[in-house]
Formats: structure tokens, sequence, C-alpha cells
């Protein structure tokens, strides 16, 4: 290399170091101006507002000197002159007061200073432990107050439980990110107690060429011929009077009845939060809704047991959760007729209330009691209106019923299934609908099968000849193998057949494979098939 070349290298290398060292001061200087400031506090107008975090210091400084300065509140600040221009303000406990201060050309400048507790300790802990999260802190008198974000529920918990060994109060306003999966387990319990009380009389009156039915209670089955008077099995007493050509029977109803119905049902619901979830038991009957042009249409309204859910995560296991239950009935006794089209009204009971509950407790509403009478009389005209004798010619019935409901809420924290742990057979696979020779000639009504896909470790292939063993110890000659190979003692001693149908377990076959034929050279081994008659696993004999 020439000496031209070396020299311009030699300029090239002291430019960079020296571009290096200029970068580098810069950056110093950048770093001891911004700590400069955050220490410093620079008043340049009449009213400014400065806040100090409790046991720090800062420097207030003016552009003159200055001669008196007033602390109001002595007790949360300390001043201490350290310059003729600067003065040293010390945080002793939290609070608001105001520092005054006159320069040399007697301006009075005012400056309002906020002391807070110290929370940095528990902002850095929250920062180091929970990166994913972003919590604001703000120290109290005697609490703190979290605000923020974080990404699951799991986390708020921690973090209350991590502030609470700093303050003894915590106010809690954190909103929880992403999307929480509830689970509403839920129970609707309906009871009604009915009672009943009826009273009838029905009879009928033979002669030998005329016969009178009086059949207004139901009690005569209707069609009777005279001579041969037929019940129709609703009465309570029956007897007649029969002389020669002429008889007289009588049905008598009288009645008490008590009846106690249980209504239960278990849905379970899964919905996200801030999203309404509901169930309805019932259905649907259709209303006739009269157009223009004299045409109509169809609507149909639903009754029955209908409940909605609005869940709403609040973050450290609590929620708020609004129900909306409602039971509704036909009652015909409120129809309306269009079209000649009989139209039946609803009976209805509801309610709707909020509650904020941790996720695990249980909601119970109850008291939506309903007490209903009805009193119903049939009879003949004008002859059941008479006092005393109109008995044998009407009807009375009356029935109290007495309806209670109870519902049970239950809501809890969910998250989706690993597909590993999902079984690979669920209910119903684990069986299959036999062949011709099972169903016609063994009278199977269903086989074991293995798991599709050989999800099974025990059942690798999908035959049901390895299930259910081998055929050739029932079945015609023409069915045997062709080419019969030993029998596996160890494999027929290693099977395990179930006693019934509801023990198999999901997932899993009824019975190991058997890779084993029969040699018709040796006696054929006593087996037993995994499913045999129509109910279940029976001895084949």
């Amino acid at each position: 290399m020439s000496k031209q070349s070396w020299t311009v290298l030699s300029v090239m290398i002291g430019l960079f170091a020296a571009l290096s060292i200029s970068c580098g001061q810069s950056h110093h200087l950048h770093a001891q101006e911004s700590l400069h400031k955050a220490v410093t506090f620079r008043v340049d107008g009449p009213t400014q507002r400065m806040e100090m975090v409790v046991a720090s210091s800062r420097i207030i400084t003016l552009d003159h000197k200055i001669p008196r300065l007033l602390v109001n509140n002595p007790e949360i600040v300390r001043a201490t002159p350290i310059s003729p221009n600067q003065i040293q303000i010390s945080a002793l406990r939290a609070g608001v007061t105001q520092l005054n201060v006159w320069d040399d050309q007697k301006q009075l400048h005012t400056v309002d200073v906020v002391v807070v507790p110290d929370a940095r300790e528990l902002q850095m802990l929250i920062r180091s432990e929970f990166p994913d999260a972003n919590i604001r802190v703000r120290p109290l008198a005697s609490s703190v107050y979290l605000s923020g974000y974080v990404p699951s529920p799991a986390m708020v918990e921690s973090i209350v439980r991590m502030a609470e060994d700093y303050y003894p109060k915590v106010i809690n306003n954190m909103t929880i990110g992403g999307v929480q999966q509830i689970l509403l387990k839920t129970k609707v319990m309906e009871v009604s107690r009915t009672k009943l009380r009826a009273a009838g009389f029905d009879w009928s009156y033979f002669d030998n060429e005329n016969f009178v039915v009086q059949s207004v209670s139901g009690l005569v089955a209707g069609g009777a011929v005279p001579g041969a008077i037929g019940a129709t099995g609703g009465d309570t007493i029956r007897f007649g009077l029969v002389d020669g050509n002429r008889a007289f029977f009588g049905f008598i109803e009288a009645l008490r009845e008590n009846n106690l119905i249980k209504v239960l049902a278990e849905p379970t619901l899964v919905t996200t939060s801030g999203r309404p979830a509901g169930f309805n038991v019932g259905g649907e009957f259709p209303i006739v809704v009269p157009q223009s042009l004299g045409t109509v249409s169809i609507e149909y309204r639903q009754y029955g047991t209908r409940v909605d859910f609005v869940p709403l995560v609040l973050g450290n296991g609590n929620l708020r959760l609004e129900v909306r239950p409602q039971v509704s009935e036909i009652d015909p006794s409120r129809s309306v007729v269009i079209n000649d089209i009989s139209v039946p009204g609803l009976r209805t009971r509801w309610v709707d209330t909020a509650v904020e509950m941790k996720a695990g407790q249980t909601l119970a509403l109850a008291g939506l009691i309903q007490t209903r009478v009805e009193t119903e009389q049939r009879g003949i005209p004008w002859l059941a209106d008479i006092p005393w004798f109109g008995v044998p010619f009407r009807r009375t019935r009356e029935k109290m019923n007495e309806v209670e409901l109870l519902i049970m809420v239950t809501p809890e924290f969910v998250s989706a299934v690993d597909p590993q742990v999902l079984p690979p057979c669920s209910v119903g696979e684990a069986s299959t609908s036999p062949n011709d020779v099972e169903l016609y000639y063994r009278g199977y009504m269903e086989v074991p099968k293995c798991c599709p896909d050989g999800q099974d470790s025990t059942c690798p292939t999908n035959t049901r000849s390895e299930l259910i063993g081998p055929v050739e110890e029932v079945v015609p000659q023409q069915f045997q193998p062709a080419q019969p190979q030993p029998f596996d003692a160890s494999a027929r001693r290693s099977r395990r057949r179930p006693t019934r149908l509801a023990d198999i377990p999901v997932g899993q076959a009824t019975r190991p494979p058997i890779h084993a034929t029969i040699d018709s050279s040796t006696p054929a081994p006593i087996t037993t098939p995994g499913m045999v008659g129509p109910i279940g696993y029976d001895k084949l004999r």
C-alpha cells in the first residue's frame, strides 16, 4: 500500500473516532439535562403547580434572588435555601400546600405543591412481574387506586394481593382485556300443588217402552243403548234397581284429589362477557294476524319457561349478572276470536333483576308463587238451577292450583378444551349395527366397534370380528376361514367382558383385539361375544 493510501486511511479513522466521541458526549449531556429537569423546577410565572412524592426533594430556581419565602403547611414540605436564587423543597408527608416566593423586585410567585404517597416500588414490582399488563397505581391517603388493563382475570387477584401488602385498602378499577367465557349452570324447578273437588250425578231409567238418560257429569258413556247402559269409569259410586222390565241406574261422582308435580330443567349455557344468553323450554303456537285486502298471516308466539342472562366480568373474580326469568302458559279464558279462529291468551310470571357476585357463587330466585282457583258448573238448563232438587241435574267442579317457581344460577369461568383432553370415542360410537349373520343368526341388536381412525390403542383396526371373537364357534361351516391359524391363548386370557352397555368407558372398545382363528384339528375354544341379547351382555348358551 502506498504512503498516500496510508495517509487517507489514518484521516478516516481519526474522523470516525472524533464522531464517536462527539455522539457519546451528546448522549451524556442529554441524559444529564433530563436528570436536571427532573430534579429542578423553574419558576417563571405567578402561579404554578408541582407534584412530588413522599421522601423526595426538588430544587426551585428563580431568575432573580429570593429574599423571602413562606410555606403554608410546614408539616407537608420543608423549604431550605441553598443559593441566592435556589430553594430545596423536601416532601415530608402526603398532602397539598402552597409555597409563596418573593424575588428582589418584590414580585410574588405562588407554587401549589401536591405531595402523593410513594408507590414507585409497587409500580415497579407490578411492571416486572406482569409485563403484559398496563396498570396505573394512584396512591391515596389510606388506600391505593389501581386502573388499567390486564389480559386475563387470573392476574387481577394476584395484583390486588400484591397491593394489599403496601396499602390496607385497594380500590380495584382494572379492566380485563380479551374475551372471557362464562359457564352458567342453571336449575329451574317448578312445583305445582293441585287440589280438586268435584261432585256430579248421572242417572238412567229404562221401562218396557220408554227410557231417560241424564249425562251432564259425563259419567254415562255416549252411545249407550236402552237396556245396556255404559259408564266412562269416572264415577266413584254406581248403583242400580231392576224390577222386571224396568231398571234405574245411578252414577255418582264425589271426588277430592291432591296432586303434586315437580318439573326440573338443568340447562348449561356458555357465553362471553357482555353477550346475552338464554333458553326456552316450552313451545310456540300460531296467531292469525289480519292483513290488508282480506288476507291474513301467521305469527308464532313462544310460551313456557324462558330465562335470559347477561354476564359482565368486573375483575378480581367478580361479575355482574342480569337474570330475566319468565314463565308463561296458555290460558284459554283470555282467548280472542279473529276471523272465526280462537287465539288463546298467555298467563305470564316474570322478574328482572341484577346482582354482583363472585364466580362459583349461586344466585337463587324464589317467591314466584301463583295460586289459581277455577270453578266449573255444568247442568241441564232450568232444572240445574232448582234449589236442592237441581242436584241430580248438574255437576260442580272446583280446582285450586298453586305453582311455585325456583331458579338457581351458578356462573363459572371456563376456557376451551385441548384436543388431547377429549375422549377419542363419544357416547354411542363404541357400538354399531350388526351384520346379517349377527342380526339374524346370533340375535344381536348391536355389536362393539373400534374408535374411528384407530384412536383407541387397544383397537388398531375397525373390524368387529376382532372384538366379538372367532365366529367359528356358532356359525355354520361355510363361514370358517380357509386358512386357519393357531389360537393365541394369551390374548384370550387378557380379554375382559363388561357386564352392561353403560359400563363401557367412553373412547374405549369393549374388548382388546384378538388376532387368532381356530384350528380345525384342535378342539374349538369356548369364547363369549361382547354383546348378546336385546339388552346387553348376556352369556351365550
